[in-house]
């Protein structure tokens, strides 16, 4: 039976004035690592993203593999406001690359008088639909009619990426991705570069959050290629996917499933051209995140927003064709409420595993955490 041992915990960035959450995480070598966050005013009311205007992604450095970390930079820069969840890929070659979601957004006046010619969100709409999935820590606070704590409206936006030759310290070039016939695309684990060169990058279809698609790029991330529709069911609302590459050919991708929060997932075997197998999987908890442990196990990292609330993983000893859910890890069981999760995971040079997510300290403050451990069994 597998059991998680050594567990340390540790608070890497706090600010009682800021909301903080939704992290990933990547390693640039040499202890070297950068994580990306969401970062917005603190509210009476918590907004998740994308439902904010004033959200930032936010990237943190630690130079010492995770012990310490330096004080959070916006980026791409302030101009990148109002954003989705954002990921990070390491290239081959070193180069960095930011993948963003961004609205647009408007005074809710002038959105009331540009209704009938702009495609418009307003506060009813998404805070209402917050509401009936159970995002928001503080439901009982929000009123049926949002518009006085929440005075904007969001519009369309565009999906981005940004290339980084200096490790996320400033960026090179922006690049919009044409996700036609799909109205945007929406991810926040970064993308698979493969053996040859090619780069995966699994998103969702923002604003519908239904479909799940993969954009390639065989340039560095410069130009991309058409959407290819990973995952779509009648009913189903899929989102926040996973994507590890099993080797050159044979992809697994783990989902969020938004009707019945059991993780599903599908596999390619021709480098992500096709895939196929859709299906749920026996873990309940979202969003996920894949890692391949030296021995070649599969660990899957969830939030898990049930009590006992908190952080847990399983494990696949076949490459994702069965769960573990009988033995679940439990890196956390003591988080105060639902507001938790989207943890990602990289291995440590002493070959310890480090968990990044975020949730709620003792003193009732959202904020981005982490938990590193060993696995024996």
């Amino acid at each position: 039976m597998p059991e998680i041992r050594d567990i340390q915990h540790q608070i890497l960035f706090k600010d009682p004035f800021s909301y903080c959450a939704h992290a990933h995480i990547a390693d640039l070598g040499d202890g070297e690592w950068v994580a990306v966050f969401n970062r917005a005013v603190r509210r009476p009311v918590i907004l998740h993203p994308p439902n904010d205007p004033q959200y930032y992604n936010v990237l943190m450095r630690s130079t010492d593999a995770g012990r310490t970390w330096n004080t959070p930079r916006v980026a791409p820069g302030y101009d990148w406001h109002g954003t989705e969840c954002a990921g990070l890929t390491v290239l081959h070659d070193g180069t960095l690359l930011l993948n963003q979601w961004r609205f647009t957004w408007y005074p809710l006046e002038t959105a009331r008088k540009l209704a009938h010619k702009v495609a418009l969100s307003f506060p009813t709409d998404w805070v209402q639909a917050l509401k009936a999935m159970g995002e928001l820590p503080t439901n009982d606070a929000i009123p049926d009619d949002p518009a006085e704590f929440v005075p904007w409206a969001r519009g369309d936006g565009g999906t981005f990426v940004h290339r980084s030759t200096d490790g996320g310290r400033t960026w090179d070039e922006t690049i919009p991705i044409d996700t036609t016939p799909f109205s945007g695309g929406y991810g926040m684990r970064g993308g698979v570069q493969l053996a040859n060169g090619d780069l995966l990058l699994p998103l969702s279809d923002v604003p519908n959050y239904r479909t799940v698609f993969v954009v390639r790029s065989s340039d560095g991330g410069r130009t991309w290629a058409a959407p290819v529709v990973a995952a779509a069911e009648a009913g189903k609302e899929f989102e926040e996917p996973s994507l590890l590459a099993l080797d050159d050919q044979r992809l697994i991708m783990l989902l969020r499933e938004n009707t019945t929060h059991f993780l599903h997932q599908c596999t390619s075997t021709d480098g992500g051209h096709t895939w196929h197998g859709l299906r749920p999987t026996p873990i309940l908890g979202y969003p996920p995140h894949l890692l391949r442990l030296p021995d070649g196990r599969l660990l899957c990292t969830y939030g898990y927003r049930y009590v006992p609330y908190g952080i847990r993983a399983v494990l696949s000893v076949d490459e994702g064709r069965t769960w573990d859910v009988d033995h679940p890890l439990m890196l956390r069981a003591d988080l105060p409420n639902r507001d938790l999760g989207y943890p990602a995971s990289l291995l440590m040079r002493d070959g310890r595993i480090f968990t990044i997510y975020y949730g709620q300290d003792t003193d009732g403050v959202t904020c981005i955490q982490a938990t590193s451990y060993t696995i024996e069994g």
